[in-house]
């Protein structure tokens, strides 16, 4: 019996732990653009390419940028974005930065009666 609860906490917590990286999210992008996938750019490194993700309610077909951070170096960091669809592609998004940085170590340790 506590196999089986273990197993099943087991099973409902690892969702959770796999969706605890910081992500690179955009708003929806309207359907009649119907765009099917984003360009990212991070610096001067080449470009990657992602799909499209689905809005979330579903905003008719809408779609969003949904990318993970967590695999990005330590350090400060420029990221800009474009969407595609059939046709082509948008233009560049306003460049974003930011600095990915670990947590500093607790101070002072010590016990208190």
């Amino acid at each position: 019996m506590k196999k089986i609860i273990f197993l099943i906490g087991v099973i409902l917590l690892f969702p959770i732990s796999a969706m605890c990286s910081p992500f690179l999210t955009s708003d929806c992008t309207p359907a009649v653009d119907k765009v099917t996938g984003f360009q990212l750019q991070f610096g001067v490194q080449p470009v990657i390419d992602i799909p499209a993700v689905e809005c979330v309610p579903v905003v008719v077909d809408g779609k969003r940028i949904w990318y993970d951070l967590g695999t990005l170096p330590n350090g400060p960091f420029t990221v800009k974005a474009l969407a595609r669809n059939l046709w082509g592609s948008s233009a560049y998004t306003a460049p974003l930065s930011d600095t990915k940085v670990l947590p500093s170590s607790p101070g002072l340790l010590r016990i208190t009666p």
